[in-house]
């Protein structure tokens, strides 16, 4: 179904980066100064381009704070910052840390003129180190530190917190990015929060698992959820739910005034995945596999063939969309800003920010059928690389505040600075004066109800709950506002006990498709006896998008009219719409047999249309198994929608399902060798195993889909280990997808394919085919492969050349990497090869060899070198990429060269500045990617193997290894996981080339910048 996904089921966008055109402080030309005065306060505005209409002040910076990492606004309007100063402490020893922990600080401007002059302490410990999220509301202060969440609370209002108690526990995540994030108090009166793909868990106060209001336990075993996650529940911490689940790690979240959920998710580094999401409730964002927690990596049916829509899995059923893809970049704080003192086209939109390009952008969005489109407009560029916008907040005059990290990286495990830190403010007006507000009474309550800052409309909000009916003339004068202040005003009516059922139908029955689609995220969550009365009002709804939410709401009611009311809005769905599919599926999940089924007799026959087939796709439905197979035989099947649809098959369930797929294999059909390519790699091994015809049925069919993926997927799952030929014809073909020839590879040895290999490394066969070959055996840790690579040395007819690339790959190799070492303290490598093995064993687990390799060369004096002067020269970068060709592609990616084994560097120009670059080059251990880190494993037969995880399951490991090869490891066959302590890459590069070289290097990693008009947009 690959049309549906790439065309129908993501939005076509539109991308329009507006650049900024007023810029502040022209009398200094930021671009003259030098590094050093780029780092100074007085100058930071000097770098800003601010969109037209808006003014940016400096309101805080270093000395008064340092590293913030989340921020929140109080009614009074004075700013709360978390300082990162004891960021990842083991990962920058080098740095004087704060030993009495880290601080949460008050900032204000007492004098009125744009400027915090004050600043105190609100609370100092090292149990809020590098807390990564805060919300103030009220006299009660939430905090999110992993593996805690704290709410102090200040009862006489000094500032002082008067006790702190531990909400929630257990997170994992400890001193991480990919750990708990902020709180965010919405207009419906509960509170919304996430965490990354490192929380794993959440356990009460006392350290017990916590169940979700539907009995499940929150964790990330798969069962059902995945990876990161975002939740709701009410102040008191009862009655959480899941949201959605499987992110990777989305910084923070914002609601809107009508219920709807927005946040960003950050991508693998280097994959150009960053994206925006629309949360559509419940549902699967697809960053691990939802059957197996499978990398995106590892081979699937029908993946997509560019990487940042394959990293989300989007081809599978189950995933909803992205609202947009920003390609680079490591998203943090975000907001739905709804207030009014900004320009009126930033007004109900997102605010974001990007650290990663020192930028904090508006994704003006727009309604798209059942789901929403976005452009780009940027509020605030800098052109200062160290400009790091972790935050922003809106303040009580509706005014925004900017929190910098100021950094010459993006987090990532390290901080090159823990002493620099502000605090901006983006306004229409030069000065600051808070907004203020009387609590204590309900006219000042109903003002405050439409403020955007969070304290005030938390105040606000419990002061007019409080009064109960009493307030409810007052909540209509609100509503008669229309707009935003009538939906937060109709959250709090719809709570008077005796109103709930004529507010839900108040707001069902409004003109305004927002309004309808609140009325029922009320009626889901204050009326969810009678949801089907209300779901059954806007069945047949005008507006898709209420209809979307209709089929959602359906989600855990399970009953004979539910279905009957699922059937009607499935027909409904117009192909080609992968929101409204996705809300449909969403909806239909808990129940899939009663509510398919329901749907399939109340079309009858009539369903083999564009339409139909995307239910039947997307439904987990038994019954929908014969009929996905009889969209594939059908004659006039577009063949590329065939690799969707076999892949929708490994989300059915059907106890016959494996016959039925094995028929394909004997159907003369025009597509036939496609359907029986993508039916040979779909069969359970179980199955084929299970009986002597079926595995013949089964290699009788390989040769005529030699070299296809599903060929592949065939041999690696049903361990056909008798296809050497066939393997070997495949691995030397030059017009086979690389991934497919490395993996091909790896199975010909275990296929016992070594004699093929020798003979054609003897043959004369062409220079290339023979240095492509010995690539490939550098990809595959097996002791053959290493075999025939020492071997290859001692080789007389083999070139020059072809022997530095058997170096090359023999140090990709565990077994490889110590032969070579061997050799150099014996004397035995030729000098020619000596440079090239040393570069590669630099990196060696094996401390031995890591510290002494560089002895065999001749080395430059960079010992010790000082990065402050670096920083200021100016290198070739066209030199710089040949200096990269030699000493970094071997593990890197960067644009279309390079092995992808370490992080890519394609964008590393924007997350890096050129400090961070000679730092990193230099100390490559402290500051390690999350999800690079790397890990040996030792297995009960003796072998070793090293890399990083790419996925762990209950019964296997997948390890990814240098060259770029993968590799499978059964759990009940390891006999030690150990983490390392220094990072995979290449540890004292810097010591081996000169100092030019390293200047140039430096200065052609500055120029891989993703421009904001090459952004991947959602499809």
């Amino acid at each position: 179904m690959n049309q549906l996904v790439k065309v129908a089921g993501l939005i076509v966008l539109c991308i329009a980066i507006n650049s900024c055109n007023e810029k502040k402080n022209v009398t200094i030309d930021y671009n003259t100064l030098s590094e050093a005065d780029k780092r100074k306060p007085e100058n930071a505005l000097a770098s800003m381009n601010i969109s037209e209409g808006l003014k940016l002040s400096l309101f805080a910076s270093e000395p008064m704070l340092a590293n913030p990492t989340n921020m929140a606004i109080d009614a009074k309007g004075r700013i709360w910052v978390c300082e990162g100063r004891n960021y990842r402490l083991f990962a920058n020893a080098d740095n004087e840390y704060n030993d009495k922990g880290d601080r949460i600080l008050i900032l204000e401007d007492t004098d009125g003129d744009g400027k915090a002059d004050t600043s105190k302490v609100f609370y100092q410990g090292e149990d809020v180190n590098s807390a990564l999220g805060i919300a103030v509301l009220g006299n009660k202060v939430f905090v999110s530190v992993s593996p805690k969440v704290f709410v102090f609370t200040d009862k006489d209002g000094d500032d002082i917190p008067d006790y702190k108690e531990v909400l929630f526990t257990g997170i994992e995540g400890v001193d991480h990015d990919h750990g708990m994030h902020a709180f965010v108090f919405a207009p419906d009166g509960r509170l919304y929060f996430n965490y990354g793909n490192n929380g794993k868990q959440l356990l009460d106060k006392d350290g017990n698992a916590i169940k979700d209001i539907h009995g499940d336990v929150i964790s990330a075993d798969g069962k059902p959820y995945r990876e990161g996650m975002a939740f709701r529940m009410e102040m008191d911490g009862s009655n959480i739910e899941i949201l959605g689940n499987n992110f990777r790690n989305p910084y923070e979240l914002t609601v809107d005034s009508y219920g709807g959920i927005w946040q960003s998710d950050n991508d693998d580094d280097g994959n150009r995945g960053v994206r925006i999401n629309y949360l559509m409730e419940y549902g699967n964002y697809g960053y691990k596999d939802q059957i197996t927690g499978g990398s995106w990596r590892e081979r699937r049916t029908g993946w997509e063939k560019e990487i940042p829509y394959r990293h989300w899995h989007l081809n599978d059923p189950g995933t909803v969309p992205n609202l947009l893809q920003t390609g680079s970049g490591s998203p943090t704080g975000i907001l739905m800003y709804e207030d009014k003192m900004l320009p009126e086209r930033f007004q109900n939109q997102l605010i974001h920010c990007e650290p990663g390009h020192n930028v904090v952008r508006s994704y003006i969005i727009k309604d798209d059928e059942a789901g929403y489109a976005a452009t780009i407009e940027n509020l605030v560029k800098s052109e200062d690389d160290w400009f790091r916008p972790s935050d922003v907040t809106v303040a009580t005059d509706g005014s925004i505040f900017i929190s910098d990290w100021y950094d010459g990286g993006v987090g990532g495990h390290r901080a090159k600075d823990i002493v620099q830190g502000r605090v901006y403010r983006l306004a229409t007006t030069e000065e600051y004066q808070p907004t203020t507000y009387d609590f204590s009474t309900i006219e000042g309550a109903a003002k405050g109800l439409v403020s955007d800052n969070m304290d005030v409309l938390y105040q606000s909000w419990q002061k007019i709950h409080s009064l109960g009916a009493n307030a409810e003339s007052t909540l209509k004068e609100i509503m008669a506002k229309g707009g935003t202040a009538k939906a937060r005003a109709l959250w709090l009516a719809v709570r008077i006990p005796e109103k709930t059922s004529e507010y839900i139908y108040e707001a069902l029955n409004d003109s305004d498709p927002k309004f309808r689609m609140q009325g029922l995220r009320m009626a889901r969550y204050l009326d969810v006896e009678n949801l089907e009365k209300y779901v059954e009002t806007i069945v047949n709804d005008p507006s898709i998008q209420v209809r979307r939410e209709a089929a959602i709401a359906l989600r855990y009611i399970g009953t004979e009219k539910a279905a009957t009311l699922w059937a009607e809005l499935a027909n409904q769905h117009i192909d080609m719409n992968r929101w409204y599919l996705e809300a449909l599926g969403i909806g239909a999940d808990k129940f899939p047999d009663l509510y398919f089924n329901t749907w399939k007799k109340s079309v009858g026959d009539d369903w083999m249309n564009p339409a139909g087939k995307e239910v039947v796709w997307r439904v987990p439905a038994e019954s929908s198994v014969s009929m996905l197979l009889n969209m594939i035989k059908a004659m006039e099947v577009d063949e590329n929608l065939l690799p969707s649809y076999f892949r929708a098959l490994s989300f059915k369930n059907h106890p016959n399902k494996n016959k039925l797929i094995l028929n394909l294999l004997s159907l003369k059909h025009p597509h036939e060798k496609t359907i029986k390519a993508l039916a040979v790699g779909q069969l359970d091994p179980d199955f084929v195993n299970s009986s002597a015809k079926n595995i013949r049925i089964v290699k009788s069919i390989l040769p005529s889909v030699e070299g296809t993926p599903g060929w592949l997927l065939a041999l690696k799952n049903l361990e056909l280990f008798d296809q050497r030929e066939s393997l070997f014809r495949v691995v030397s073909k030059n017009d086979i997808d690389e991934d497919l020839k490395n993996e091909a590879a790896a199975l010909l040895f275990k296929s016992n394919g070594k004699g093929l290999v020798e003979a054609m490394l003897k043959s004369d066969a062409s220079e290339s085919e023979k240095m492509e070959l010995l690539t490939l055996l550098g990809n595959i840790n097996d002791s053959i492969a290493v075999d025939i690579l020492f071997n290859s040395l001692k080789s007389e007819n083999l070139s020059v050349a072809l022997k530095k690339r058997s170096v090359e790959a023999l140090g990709n190799t565990w077994d490889g990497r110590h032969g070579l070492y061997d050799m150099l303290e014996n004397n035995q490598l030729h000098e020619a090869y000596k440079t090239t093995a040393v570069l590669k064993l630099m990196n060696s687990r094996d401390e031995k060899i890591r510290k002494n390799v560089a002895k065999f060369i001749e080395q430059d004096a960079n010992e010790s070198l000082d990065i402050d002067v670096l920083v200021e020269q100016s290198g070739n970068a066209v030199k710089g990429k040949e200096v990269f060709t030699t000493y970094c592609a071997a593990c890197h990616v960067a644009g279309d060269k390079g092995i992808e084994f370490g992080p890519a560097l394609t964008d590393i120009g924007n997350k890096l500045s050129k400090g961070f670059l000679y730092s990193n080059i230099t100390q490559p251990s402290a500051g390690i990617s999350f999800g690079f880190e790397g890990y040996t494993v030792k297995m009960n037969d003796g072998k070793t193997y090293t890399g990083y995880i790419l996925s762990k399951t209950e019964e296997e490991l997948t390890l990814k290894m240098m060259g770029n090869t993968q590799k499978t490891l059964a759990l009940n066959k390891i006999t030690k996981l150990e983490a390392m302590e220094n990072s995979l890459m290449t540890e004292g590069l810097h010591k081996v080339m000169s100092q030019e070289e390293l200047v140039d290097l430096v200065e052609y990693l500055t120029t891989l910048k993703v421009k904001e008009n090459e952004i991947v947009a959602s499809k």
